[in-house]
């Protein structure tokens, strides 16, 4: 990395900069609820327990809770629901806020006072009162209704920039810590902080932001100075979410590409119709891809297609091996649990749900190239391999959940190994994993360490409080577990194109601001 310019960073900072100031931490709190008998609950923490160990863990260290702090984050997207609808069931944060509790108060007991958020997006402005008025009292930290409301069509967009304003004038420090939003350029990111430097106030990354752009900074550099020890493993519905990284991946001449999930037919479509892609149909392609579908997705599988050709064509010149699944598990209707295992799935009648038995024993061979010269020391993977949320049945999640236990393996048994996992649906599969399995492969690794002359049945090798997010994200500094999708992927792209050859925190809008704001 030529340009080695540092965005500006809580961990930066000094007791007498934040110790009885306001602070404005914008998080990226937009989890998964599942509504149980007793209502709604997160059903994974992970993005919230990340920040509290990092960011959060950084500012009581500096202020042993002589703060005050606003946390702002958006939950699902309330605004695309045209009658508003459940605004106030799946997409109130009151659910994420209570969590958040729950977590601080095991780490820091009364230290906190946690003020939830108000009902619905009417009292957005309401909600800045405790503030404003000066009764939010030290350790109090107070939740905004979900951010999204500010999006309701009837706001008028001076509403949302008023709203920032009052934020601004209401806090000392502004803290950006949400990483799989820092691609969108929204007001909270961008017109927030530059309001408050324009009052003269400090703008800095959180302690986990800035983690997630220098790992994903290393593996992209490193997939630049090793290309031939490089593999993506790209899963997912569409190829149109990720055709910008994948072209990229193949312009930087990666080792290979493991192509799973969904977005496969797109590629084996495109194989079997090479003639016909320059005018390429829908009578061309088999009758059920196109059953009740809109027209408009009716044209983006058509579109997919060509976007797998031109994939396909763009990895051959640049000789980059685009590696197929060796089978499929087949069923003829998305809801069956019963399948059957084919080497490729017929489209005229088939749906293809998961990988093959094949293809998961050969996932080590073929991706990391294991026992063979110049093998894989640089991994990223993101998108699942599979229906791993089917509704019915766990047995589709197999792909993508072995694959993730083939990469924490050859992560916690290979220093020299690197593993990314690209956030959203890929991080998620992670909770799938067994921890039993887990602690056995690292215990087996430890005996691997042993003299042949120990008795190792001899040992009883414990683990400290340990789980399966912990084990993920704290286990092994090689084994890096993104909390952004979409943002990993877009900052990646940007990397790679520059040739790393820009800071780092200047490939995503939301962390090019911090750098600008702090530089100018």
């Amino acid at each position: 990395m030529e340009n080695v310019a540092k965005m500006p960073c809580v961990d930066d900072l000094t007791p007498a900069d934040l110790i009885e100031k306001t602070i404005f931490i914008r998080v990226d709190f937009n989890v998964p609820l599942v509504n149980t008998s007793k209502g709604y609950r997160v059903a994974d923490d992970t993005r919230i327990r990340r920040f509290v160990d990092t960011t959060f863990k950084k500012i009581h260290e500096l202020t042993d809770g002589n703060c005050r702090i606003i946390i702002g984050s958006h939950l699902g997207r309330p605004h695309k629901k045209k009658d508003f609808m459940g605004w106030d069931g799946v997409f109130n944060i009151q659910f994420v806020c209570s969590h958040f509790d729950t977590l601080v108060r095991e780490l820091y007991e009364d230290t906190y006072t946690i003020f939830p958020p108000e009902i619905t997006d009417s009292h957005l402005k309401d909600s800045l009162n405790i503030i404003s008025n000066h009764r939010l009292p030290r350790g109090g930290i107070k939740f905004l209704p979900n951010l999204r409301y500010l999006l309701e069509p009837n706001n008028p967009d001076t509403y949302r920039q008023e709203f920032m304003e009052e934020v601004a004038t209401c806090s000392d420090i502004f803290i950006n810590c949400a990483f799989g939003c820092s691609h969108r350029v929204s007001k909270s990111i961008q017109m927030l902080p530059q309001h408050m430097r324009q009052q003269g106030k400090t703008v800095v990354a959180g302690s986990l932001l800035n983690i997630e752009v220098n790992r994903l900074g290393k593996f992209a550099q490193k997939a630049l100075d090793y290309p031939e020890k490089t593999a993506v493993i790209a899963g997912g519905a569409k190829i149109a979410d990720k055709i910008g990284i994948l072209k990229q991946f193949v312009d930087s001449r990666i080792r290979l590409i493991f192509i799973g999930g969904r977005m496969v037919n797109a590629f084996l479509l495109a194989k079997k119709f090479i003639e016909k892609i320059p005018t390429l149909k829908q009578k061309d392609l088999p009758a059920k891809l196109f059953l009740n579908k809109t027209e408009e997705e009716k044209a983006d599988v058509i579109k997919e297609v060509r976007y797998a050709d031109e994939i396909l064509k763009l990895a051959e010149a640049n000789e980059v091996t685009i590696v197929f699944p060796d089978d499929y598990k087949i069923t003829k209707d998305y809801f069956e649990t019963e399948y059957v295992v084919k080497d490729e799935p017929d489209f005229e009648d088939d749906f293809q749900l998961d990988l093959g038995p094949r293809t998961i024993e050969n996932f080590a061979r073929k991706i990391l190239l294991e026992g063979q010269s110049g093998e894989i020391q640089n991994v990223f993977w993101n998108g699942p391999l599979g229906a791993y949320d089917h509704p019915q049945t766990e047995q589709y999640a197999e792909g993508s959940v072995k694959l993730a236990e083939l990469l924490f393996s050859a992560a916690i048994s290979n220093e020299n190994m690197s593993v990314v996992i690209g956030g959203g649906d890929s991080a998620a599969i992670l909770n799938k994993l067994n921890l039993e399995g887990m602690k056995y492969q690292v215990r087996g690794r430890i005996i691997q360490q042993l003299h042949k002359t120990i008795n190792a049945s001899l040992l009883s090798i414990g683990f400290n409080n340990v789980n399966k997010y912990t084990l993920c994200n704290y286990f092994a500094s090689n084994f890096f577990v993104s909390t952004g999708g979409g943002a990993a992927l877009e900052f990646l792209e940007g990397y790679l194109k520059d040739r790393g050859t820009s800071p780092p925190s200047s490939y995503l809008p939301g962390t090019a601001i911090l750098l600008e704001l702090t530089s100018a």
